[in-house]
Parts: C-alpha cells; sequence; structure tokens
C-alpha cells in the first residue's frame, strides 16, 4: 500500500514502455541481440498498438508500443538511457557500449552478466537527463518517497521496489539532440491506485491524469519537473490472466529483488 508517509518507498518499476515505429525491428533488437525473453505477446482491444510484446527484464518488464512513423520524424530523442545486462558479450562489440536506435531510444551496456543465470538479458537502472538537480532531488526524493542510496555532484540514484532510478544533469539527449518526453513511459506498481493517487497529492505530487480503469486496470499519470512521465497501475483480475501475469506477480511479491 502506497501511504502518504512512504509515498513510492518500495513500489517496483512494474513496466518500462518505449514506443517505436516497426516491430520486427525492435523484436529483432530486444530478442536475438539482447536476448530478452518473450512474456507476452497478445492483442488486449481496445489497446491494439499497446504493449503488443512484453518481456521479462529483470527487475521490470519491458514493453513495445507501436505508433506511426511520423511520431519518430522529429529532431528529438528520448531523455532516458535503459542500462541493459547482457550475457552475450558479442552484443556489446557489435553495438558498442552506448547505441542510439532508430526511434531515437538509448541504450547502455553494463559490465556484468544479468543477475538471474537463467536470464541472458535484463535491465538493470534508467537513466533521466534533468536540467535542475535540485528540483528533481525535491521531486523524486520528497514528493516520490523514492529512496535516495548515493548522491555527488553529478548525480543521485534511488531505490525503487525492483530497478534502480539514476537522474543527472543533462539539458540534451545523450546524443545531443532535443529531449521528447512522450515516447517512453515508466509504470509503478500500485495495490489501490485510488488510495495511492491520494497520498501522492497529499505529498504535493501533481497528476497529468487523474486515476481511471480500463479492462487493464487502474491508472493515473503524472510528470517530472522537466516532463518525464510515469504511472501508476493497478492490475485489473483480468490482466492477471494474460501471459505476462506470472512476471507481474513476481514484482508485486518483491521477487525483482534477486534482479539487483
Amino acid at each position: 500500500m502506497i501511504t502518504e508517509q512512504d509515498g513510492l518507498a518500495g513500489s517496483p518499476l512494474m513496466f518500462v514502455f518505449v514506443d517505436v515505429s516497426s516491430l520486427p525491428r525492435h523484436r529483432r533488437l530486444y530478442e536475438d541481440e539482447f536476448g530478452l525473453a518473450v512474456v507476452e505477446n497478445q492483442f488486449h482491444p481496445p489497446h491494439e498498438h499497446h504493449g503488443l510484446v512484453k518481456y521479462d527484464a529483470g527487475g521490470t518488464l519491458l514493453a513495445v508500443n507501436l505508433f506511426a512513423e511520423r511520431k519518430f520524424r522529429g529532431e528529438a530523442a528520448d531523455g532516458v538511457t535503459i542500462v541493459v545486462r547482457v550475457a552475450d558479450r558479442a552484443v556489446v562489440d557489435r553495438r558498442g557500449v552506448a547505441f542510439t536506435d532508430a526511434d531515437g531510444h538509448h541504450y547502455v551496456f553494463a559490465g556484468e552478466r544479468p543477475a538471474d543465470p537463467a536470464l541472458r538479458a535484463d535491465i538493470c537502472e534508467l537513466r533521466f537527463a534533468v536540467t535542475d538537480p535540485a528540483a528533481s532531488l525535491i521531486f523524486y526524493r520528497d514528493v516520490l518517497g523514492l529512496t535516495l542510496v548515493a548522491e555527488d555532484e553529478k548525480s543521485c540514484r534511488y531505490r525503487t521496489g525492483s530497478l534502480d532510478l539514476v537522474t543527472y544533469h543533462g539539458e540534451h539527449a545523450p546524443d545531443g539532440r532535443p529531449i521528447r518526453y512522450n515516447a517512453f513511459l515508466g509504470v509503478f506498481y500500485a495495490a489501490d491506485v485510488v488510495a495511492a493517487e491520494r497520498a501522492l497529492r497529499a505529498r504535493g505530487l501533481r497528476f497529468s491524469s487523474p486515476s481511471g480503469f480500463s479492462d487493464i486496470g487502474g491508472t493515473a499519470r503524472f510528470r517530472d519537473p522537466d516532463g518525464h512521465t510515469f504511472c501508476l497501475y493497478q492490475p485489473s483480475a483480468e490482466s492477471l490472466t494474460w501471459g505476462s501475469a506470472a512476471k507481474v506477480l513476481d514484482l508485486i511479491s518483491g521477487g525483482a529483488a534477486a534482479h539487483r
């Protein structure tokens, strides 16, 4: 339960959603190159373009949304970097330690292998470029209630209930382009999304869309001071019959701690 006292401390970052223009291209990247394991590939009307493929990424689920190519034609890219651990070091040799994909999503390969030996790849942290580190610190630590585990003049590291979230001062995307905020979504688990929204509002959080319910469950969206978008998510009973349900339940139960 998310409380006014604790905020999001201990809540797993359950999903990482990325918008893409080509499902085959990103499936090749995530499955054939990274080696991520598919846990769901199902259509769920009316969300035919949302979460088309979901991957077990260790401390989170990586999910792919399909959008028209025109969304990615602008001169902008994510201000988020996905840090990946891979078992196959040849992937790093081919791609380099850091690279940007065709749709402006950024990746860095960590030096170590996945924490779970059963996985060929996982995501161990997310890095967010922020323009005002002081405002960001207040937001993530004091408003959201995330645990600050490391801080220096360049960055802050926060612990979620699953993977780590890092903020660093950056005026541009990692590849030098202007930052966009509409192609990446981080999703925090909430056992009761209405109560969680109420508790976070009491801590000073403003929601860009209040809690609402559909067949996938309950959601409520918010943004950080720069515009990075997040969501609270309460899974529905129906969603817990889908292919990703076992991983969702593992994250809820705290199994993500084994993936650090």
